[in-house]
């Protein structure tokens, strides 16, 4: 058993299903106490399933939501507040022709590349997923007709519903150009890290399982700080902010910093993050509610 579990080890990592499964080691610390500082029109967005800072458009936060809502991101202030325009509060922008079955992440970069990704799937029954990619926004537009839709499917499922419930998925980020997914696991506390390849024509994307990581909880956002140099990744009681490498995708392995949460009893279910600026956290949960988190207020971790 002993030579079993050596060989099971690589760069220091468990190996588990032939990619590493990276544990870090937490330290006894105090939860942060999450308190509102904003409150989202509930009406326009239902249900706040994830947030990201628009590197084109400072103080512009993107968000939408779930299942059930119609095919629409809005644009919002971190205090809550919709643009004000010459036609009004610009409330929202319609993907035509889209479909919203379970939209739960969104990302994009610097060269103005935006993603929607409706990758819900809660009880690991869907065998189709979708990426929505276009042009980020520009203040006032009301409708997207122009954008590529690109499917795919768990290249390890094999069981539909997958009575694990490894296959859904809340969290999309871009690292040096490069797309991945961060799946939302309701039987342990692990999450895997995909790469996310978009053919240069069809629809049929490919997906390369990279890592895993032990999340200490189910993920629901991730995101990118704004100088590309920090990976924050969020669950419903924890906030883990990960210093990227210069090269590779060993992206839980670096210096790290965490801290347990503790949203209100009847906001509980935080599932946007975005980096509100450098050194500061803007946290959305689906009951409309907005918090801030100093990073400083975090752990350094092992």
């Amino acid at each position: 058993m002993r030579l079993v579990c050596c060989a099971l080890i690589l760069f220091g990592h468990l190996v588990v299903q032939g990619v590493p499964l990276i544990e870090r080691t937490l330290t006894e610390t105090p939860s942060i106490s999450l308190k509102s500082v904003a409150k989202l029109n509930v009406a326009t967005i239902p249900e706040c399933s994830a947030l990201w800072a628009s590197p084109s458009q400072p103080g512009l936060f993107w968000t939408l939501s779930d299942s059930g809502a119609k095919p629409r991101i809005s644009a919002i202030h971190a205090d809550g507040t919709f643009v004000k325009t010459a036609q009004g509060l610009w409330t929202g922008v319609d993907l035509k022709g889209a479909t919203n079955v379970d939209w739960e992440a969104l990302t994009g970069d610097a060269s103005g590349r935006m993603i929607v990704a409706d990758v819900g799937n809660n009880v690991s029954r869907r065998k189709e997923l979708t990426l929505y990619v276009f042009q980020e926004p520009k203040v006032g537009t009301t409708e997207i007709t122009d954008f590529k839709k690109y499917v795919f499917g768990w290249p390890d499922q094999t069981a539909f519903p997958d009575p694990e419930l490894a296959h859904d998925c809340e969290a999309i980020f871009i690292f040096q150009g490069k797309i991945y997914l961060l799946t939302k696991h309701r039987r342990d506390t692990l999450t895997e890290l995909w790469r996310v390849e978009l053919p240069a024509s069809g629809a049929q994307a490919v997906l390369t399982k990279i890592s895993q990581f032990n999340a200490h909880g189910m993920v629901t956002d991730a995101t990118l700080s704004p100088d590309g140099r920090r990976l924050a990744v969020l669950t419903y009681r924890m906030i883990w902010v990960f210093e990227m490498p210069d090269r590779g995708e060993d992206f839980f392995s670096g210096r790290a910093w965490a801290a347990p949460l503790s949203p209100p009893l009847f906001s509980w279910q935080v599932e946007g993050c975005a980096w509100f600026d450098d050194q500061t956290l803007l946290l959305g949960s689906e009951q409309g509610d907005l918090f801030k988190i100093p990073q400083a207020e975090l752990t350094l971790v092992k």
